[in-house]
């Protein structure tokens, strides 16, 4: 190591074979490894938060924008050689609440890049009412959220500003759904707190699914909606769980009268 000295400045610069053969070792280690990074970077970088999203729309969709998320361009089977998932990205629509993607790229239209589905990530969002703690898609919209007292989105912090887009930072996702037990006979819970149908041949039971709850004030009435779907499980004569299903149904809506504080 005696080749590899530190000079000083004036100093006659004379570079010894062997600190030269150093350095052109080090060139080439690190050539290659940044060769390998850039063949394999799904396997040294793998971040289940982080997918990969196609751009299908018709526009340029900025860094931290929102798309909603629909069919995988890579199968399944590939997926996991990869272990990358890899969806297509779409302009939100109503029926994707719950479905999105922040970029973490600005992504061209026909471009794959990263995005979040996971984690704590930055994105503008549509403050509709000053206490909502909640985000979700906008519908249409690629560049923000639209805030709301539920949503896939968690609102950590947003700039105090008195324009209705804001930058805020959020969480993803926010958290499951309840699961609410319904009123039918066959539901327990084993010494575990895992939920169970009894052992009756043909037994069904339900459970319902809230899926979101939003209110509205209209006039002195407090509008309380409920996003609800009913599972339904089976046994069948040699006691096995069958006929799984969740089947939507009507939205649950209680009104509420409000009165005046005294």
């Amino acid at each position: 190591m005696s080749s590899l000295r530190k000079v000083k400045s004036g100093d006659p610069l004379k570079i010894p074979a062997g600190a030269y053969n150093a350095f052109v070792d080090a060139a080439v280690d690190l050539r290659q490894r940044q060769h390998e990074e850039s063949r394999e970077p799904q396997r040294l970088r793998r971040d289940n938060d982080v997918i990969l999203v196609l751009n299908s729309t018709a526009s340029t969709v900025n860094r931290f924008g929102v798309l909603a998320i629909t069919d995988p361009i890579i199968a399944p089977t590939d997926a996991l050689e990869l272990e990358r998932v890899a969806l297509t990205g779409v302009v939100p629509a109503a029926e994707h609440a719950g479905k999105f993607a922040i970029l973490l790229e600005t992504a061209a239209p026909g471009a794959i890049v990263r995005a979040a589905m996971g984690g704590v990530v930055p994105v503008k969002v549509g403050l509709l009412q000053p206490d909502d703690e909640f985000a979700d898609i906008a519908a249409g919209q690629t560049g923000y959220l639209n805030s709301g007292d539920s949503g896939a989105a968690q609102i950590l912090w947003a700039e105090s500003s008195l324009v209705p887009v804001r930058q805020a930072i959020v969480r993803l996702p926010a958290g499951g759904a309840a699961v609410c037990l319904a009123s039918a006979s066959g539901l327990a819970f084993d010494a575990s707190g895992c939920l169970k149908i009894d052992t009756t041949v043909n037994s069904t039971v339900q459970l319902t699914l809230v899926t979101g709850v939003t209110h509205t004030i209209v006039g002195n009435v407090l509008r309380i909606t409920a996003q609800r779907s009913i599972i339904t499980l089976s046994r069948n004569v040699a006691g096995v769980v069958i006929g799984v299903g969740a089947t939507p149904t009507t939205d649950q809506t209680s009104d509420v009268n409000l009165e005046s504080c005294p």
